[in-house]
């Protein structure tokens, strides 16, 4: 099975956008893997999050910061506006004290960067809304 990596879904990102409603409907396009990309939050298990995980957090803007107000703006330096969000793929921390971390896809520069967002909890809950197809099985025998 491929493995996506955030700077080709990116690049590719016009794509993600027209094939998005195939892409959450198919299993297994939506359980494409993609580098790096989980929830891990104390004290949940680590959460992979896949390819169709990530279109419904971005598109939905759930995963998706606009404004520098969601971060914790002393330990972020990355540049943040509606025009040029960072789109969250990967996020750790603690929901009860706060150290949170995550990483992110910076439009305005093109690369991933680490940031620390004020509370995880809006985007644990979200992540767990997402609504997956049953679960594919590549090597699974049909009869």
């Amino acid at each position: 099975m491929t493995i996506l990596n955030i700077q080709s879904i990116f690049s590719n990102l016009s794509f993600y956008q027209q094939h998005y409603l195939e892409i959450i409907q198919d299993a297994e396009q939506y359980y494409t893997p993609v580098e790096h990309s989980f929830i891990n939050t104390f004290p949940f298990k680590q959460q992979a999050l896949y390819l169709g995980d990530l279109l419904q957090l971005w598109f939905g803007n759930k995963w998706k910061i606009q404004t520098p107000k969601d971060l914790l703006t002393q330990k972020n330096t990355s540049t943040v506006d509606e025009h040029a969000p960072l789109y969250l793929f990967q996020l750790g921390g603690e929901l009860f004290l706060g150290a949170n971390t995550a990483l992110a896809w910076s439009v305005a520069e093109q690369k991933v960067v680490s940031v620390q967002v004020k509370s995880i909890w809006q985007y644990a809950v979200f992540s767990h809304l997402c609504i997956r197809p049953k679960n594919f099985q590549a090597n699974k025998a049909i009869a």
